[in-house]
């Protein structure tokens, strides 16, 4: 996807979220450097996930440590508290698959610096009744079940920390398919996204074929730099699970097909480019 005049605050108010996690005294220092950053990268028709990579990767380096680090053990702790509702929600559907996209889309809220009201100490946990209620603005489910029917090899994508609980959910329902599943987690700490450490924390390994990286610091997947373990995994599978906005914004800016988007969609450029209102859940199917 496209950078757009809007990416710019929404990245800049991370920035700054960033800074105030780890020392606000610092918050004119550091984001001066980091809008230096947007101002050398930011043109008409870059992507905005390489856009944004630049500017996480300066403040990161200027902070000296990963501002994200208790957000993470927040989303967790608000996913598993939730976690044994969303697997009665699930059991107890007459379409279990469908429900634990559901499940697996409404953790997709655990992200912040978007909106306010994501920040929400608790949001989840209060709106979680609410979101699996929601259901899906657009839901491509039924092809997704039937592109996994003749499937061998699928990669699944993850997003953030917490949300990875009710992946989980999903996983266990894609396993009831005759595939192989290779789980991409981010190569380096950046933003609340899952990282090796933390999968082979929570046991990822055990439930999946295979784990490999994005190999590097990137919002979404380094698409401009890709390693070539990740860039053969895409080229050899029959399907990509995609998590999350950072991950659509990558794959709008390949070839790769085809991909199952699974997402909350929480900005308005991803809403125009999705198709999908803002403020809702979407699992899309693009060919």
């Amino acid at each position: 996807m496209k950078m757009r005049a809007q990416c710019v605050p929404c990245v800049t108010r991370r920035i700054l979220m960033e800074i105030n996690e780890v020392d606000p005294s610092r918050e004119m220092e550091v984001m001066a450097e980091c809008v230096k950053v947007m101002a050398d990268g930011i043109y008409n028709g870059v992507a905005s996930s390489e856009c944004a990579t630049k500017v996480h990767r300066k403040a990161y380096d200027m902070l000296g440590t990963d501002p994200y680090a208790k957000l993470k053990e927040k989303s967790t702790a608000q996913a598993t508290q939730l976690l044994p509702k969303a697997r009665k929600f699930v059991e107890e559907s007459t379409d279990p698959f469908r429900a634990a996209v559901i499940c697996a889309i409404a953790g997709n809220v655990l992200d912040y610096g978007i909106d306010k009201r994501l920040d929400e100490p608790g949001y989840l946990v209060k709106h979680f009744d609410a979101l699996l209620g929601e259901g899906l603005a657009i839901d491509h489910t039924d092809r997704l079940k039937e592109i996994l029917s003749t499937a061998k090899n699928i990669v699944f994508m993850p997003d953030n920390m917490g949300e990875i609980l009710f992946d989980q959910l999903l996983i266990e329902q894609l396993k009831k398919f005759d595939v192989k599943i290779t789980m991409a987690v981010k190569g380096e700490a950046i933003l609340t996204d899952v990282t090796l450490p933390d999968a082979l924390s929570l046991g990822l390994d055990k439930q999946v074929d295979r784990i490999i990286t994005t190999g590097g610091f990137a919002v979404g997947f380094p698409f401009w730099d890709m390693s070539e373990e990740l860039r053969k995994t895409f080229e050899g599978t029959d399907l990509i699970i995609s998590k999350g906005m950072g991950n659509f914004e990558c794959f709008t800016e390949t070839s790769y097909r085809p991909i199952a988007h699974l997402m909350r969609v929480k900005c308005q450029p991803v809403a125009e480019a999705s198709g999908a209102p803002l403020g809702t859940s979407a699992a899309i199917v693009v060919e």
